[in-house]
């Protein structure tokens, strides 16, 4: 009988989305962290569920050729859980996926081979650390509420060490608290930096429970002082239980309330709440590929729906004649206006609410648009957006994905409505994970 301690050699058949391997046993899945497809190991059995397993990863008897060393010594965090396989081999994986879940639709499409970094390191502009007793700052352990005190992270900026440094040592220096959750007393809690990839500048969000005295404010300035391209500091309060990193009041310490970077050529103002791409250099290729496949024309009526702070809306203004962007954040939409203003752009418009109630509102008004760029949420578009599209028959539809499988889903009710599937590129915006990004083309043909 099976049970915890018990060594088995497995063959591992595919992976989660998670990016565990999986091998079966005895009908049930076992997942076994670390390990990849077509690879036998030892595994040591760790749970055994009636309906699955979990292993430990004891000894590889064949590996995948792809397999590399792993460039992390926090194994026991589940950021990067791709991180023992090659990256082109990460890049060909990414697409496979795209092509299965389309698949599993009955969908059929060129699926492009995955636009990828030329550098996967250290792409990541804005980082979130936990705070807790013990001036512990890091990330949680994967699947747990466990802290991993880190010293640098590899897919983070390089400031950002060096920041969490000086902040370790200012709390330690000050004895400044830091948060504990089962007293729900202490000072800081989080600690977030926003770093401008394309311009330098840096912003420092301390997340606290409490207020700072003077004489804390002062030496938080003072240890921050050597920081090149420190532009903001904020103090954001945050009292509420739970996990939940920012609270709704932020205070400005030093500096600039905002960051300024840039993509292609365009200024985006970024305050501590904006939403910004996590990945700007993955970003400039995915909106490149999605103008690419839009081809948008200087007649072109455009729709950018959930526009956020409205990156693709300035991507596509100066190629259309007019956008409109829709986006339910109230504080995303000041941000898009503010980033049109700065760019000096003037056909773009702005509304805030819900795509599936704002869009139908538009075309009722006889607002219709050529080219609709949708970049929504993971859970996908709202059915009643999707047959407003369909009743306005836009020549050219370019869906912007975070989850291949609400992707899939949408693609397949549209399939059916009149619009025809041209390309999909899946593109790299998280290397080393499990995530896939993808941007599609439709085109309007009509009801057969």
């Amino acid at each position: 009988m099976l049970k915890p301690g018990t060594r088995v050699t497995v063959l591992i058949k595919e992976l989660t989305d998670k990016g565990d391997g999986i091998a079966y046993l005895e009908g049930r899945p076992l997942y076994v962290a670390g390990a990849l497809v077509n690879e036998r190991a030892i595994v040591m059995l760790t749970q055994i569920k009636p309906n699955f397993m979990q292993g430990k990863l004891e000894q590889l008897i064949a590996s995948d050729p792809q397999r590399q060393a792993d460039f992390c010594i926090y194994q026991a965090c589940g950021g990067c859980q791709l991180r023992v396989l090659g990256y082109q081999a990460q890049l060909a994986l990414k697409q496979q996926l795209l092509i299965d879940v389309l698949h599993t639709h009955q969908l059929a499409c060129p699926v492009a081979s995955t636009l990828g970094m030329a550098e996967p390191f250290h792409y990541r502009n804005k980082a979130q650390y936990a705070v807790r007793p013990g001036a512990q700052i890091g990330f949680y352990a994967k699947l747990s509420h466990q802290l991993i005190d880190i010293k640098e992270c590899v897919v983070q900026a390089p400031i950002t060490s060096l920041v969490v440094a000086q902040l370790k040592l200012w709390m330690q220096t000050e004895t400044v608290s830091a948060y504990n959750e089962l007293t729900e007393q202490g000072c800081v809690r989080h600690i977030m930096i926003r770093n401008g990839i394309n311009s330098g500048q840096v912003m420092v969000v301390l997340v606290v429970n409490e207020l700072l005295t003077e004489h804390e404010r002062a030496s938080l300035l003072l240890a921050l002082q050597n920081i090149v391209g420190l532009t903001s500091v904020m103090l954001n309060i945050n009292k509420a239980k739970g996990n939940r990193v920012l609270g709704d009041t932020t205070h400005l310490l030093w500096g600039k309330s905002e960051i300024i970077d840039s993509l292609a050529g365009l200024k985006f103002a970024i305050s501590a709440q904006s939403f910004y791409q996590i990945n700007p250099k993955q970003t400039e290729a995915l909106y490149q590929e999605a103008l690419r496949l839009a081809a948008p024309q200087p007649q072109d009526i455009a729709f950018d729906l959930y526009c956020g702070i409205g990156t693709i809306s300035l991507f596509l203004a100066p190629r259309v004649g007019q956008v409109y962007g829709i986006e339910v954040v109230a504080e995303a939409i000041v941000d898009a206006k503010k980033n049109a203003q700065l760019n000096g752009l003037s056909n773009l418009e702005f509304y805030t609410g819900k795509a599936e109630q704002v869009v139908p509102t538009l075309y009722s008004q006889g607002i219709k648009a050529d080219l609709v760029i949708v970049d929504p949420p993971r859970k996908g578009c709202d059915t009643t957006l999707l047959a407003t599209l369909v009743a306005m028959q836009p020549s050219r539809l370019v869906y912007v994905s975070c989850n291949p499988k609400s992707l899939a889903r949408d693609l397949e009710w549209l399939t059916h409505q009149g619009f025809t599937l041209e390309q999909a590129t899946p593109v790299d915006m998280f290397p080393h994970t499990m995530h896939v990004e993808a941007v599609v083309l439709l085109t309007w043909q009509g009801r057969k």
